[in-house]
């Protein structure tokens, strides 16, 4: 039997109808793998990259951060060496006086804050400086060593007699100063005047230095209530001490005449005085001698050592 061999059918040819001459048939190519040394090279392309829109991104960083700070950057105010009893209440007296406490940094505004500042009392030699962070204020501090009471209100003075507002301070041992002649009272930030406030003042920073020197962990000055001045340099009385020192519980210390002038009054040197005073606190524990039942007063004025006298020929 004879199979009968099939023709194949041509498949017709492509027509073109198209304008112009039929295109040339493309033929298909197989596309070839990318080799190891291309991969290697298409990385470090990238990280190229990669590196250079990062060092464009830190240049406009630090541009943006200096057109910050040129145009109005804001930060805190901060008093510089700050003394530890300075609390918080004159700390918001300190940032009311200066307008705030945040500002833009920039020096013409510190000068506008030190300019504000020399309103208070509490600053002075102040000097302030705006740097990259922050407004620094850098002053030297009044630091009160004694209160007063005019018209019944309660006021501070520091060692240069200088008019405080009264603020309450924990952390400071501040003796009141009663019986002076009270004048013509100055503006706060200005200076008291007179013979008997200069006299409690001196006292005061005589027996504070020597609690620091002798005493500095229970200071004699923490069981004074208060320094009696009222009859300084015998003007109402010749024979009742020029000075009285109170005790909390109100035992009374005859210091005298005023420091310095014991001699022209024939008392017992100032040496003697703080010496004889500090051997009694030492030996007692205490200057409250009613509550402890020690004495009634303790005497300062009378001399200690014999007083030479002359002899004759």
């Amino acid at each position: 039997m004879v199979r009968k061999r099939t023709k194949r059918k041509k498949k017709p040819a492509r027509q073109w109808f198209g304008l112009g001459p039929e295109p040339a048939t493309r033929k298909k190519t197989r596309s070839t793998k990318a080799g190891p040394g291309r991969r290697i090279a298409l990385i470090v392309f990238a990280m190229i990259c990669i590196l250079a829109v990062v060092a464009t991104g830190f240049v406009f960083l630090d541009r943006y951060v200096q057109r910050i700070t040129a145009s109005g950057r804001v930060g805190p105010l901060q008093l510089v060496d700050r003394p530890g009893w300075f609390n918080n209440e004159l700390g918001q007296k300190v940032y009311a006086a200066a307008g705030g406490s945040e500002f833009a940094l920039n020096e013409t505004v510190a000068r506008a804050v030190a300019d504000n500042l020399e309103s208070i009392a509490w600053l002075y030699d102040v000097k302030v400086q705006a740097t990259v962070e922050r407004v620094e204020v850098r002053a030297q501090y009044r630091r009160p060593i004694a209160m007063i009471r005019l018209s019944g209100q309660a006021f501070y003075i520091d060692r240069d007699s200088v008019l405080l507002p009264f603020v309450p301070i924990e952390d400071l041992i501040i003796v009141e100063v009663r019986g002076y002649s009270s004048g013509a009272v100055p503006p706060v930030g200005e200076p008291m005047t007179g013979d008997d406030i200069d006299a409690a003042i001196k006292l005061l920073t005589v027996l504070e230095r020597m609690d620091e020197i002798s005493t500095p962990r229970a200071p004699l000055l923490g069981e004074v209530a208060s320094i009696d001045v009222s009859n300084l340099d015998g003007r109402k009385s010749r024979n009742r001490p020029h000075i009285v020192i109170n005790a909390k519980d109100g035992t009374q210390i005859n210091w005298g005449a005023a420091y310095g002038r014991s001699a022209r009054h024939i008392e017992a040197s100032d040496q003697e005085k703080v010496a004889m005073l500090y051997e009694f606190y030492k030996q007692h524990g205490t200057i409250q001698c009613i509550t402890n039942g020690l004495a009634k007063y303790i005497e300062l004025r009378n001399p200690q050592e014999a007083v030479p006298r002359p002899t004759a020929p």
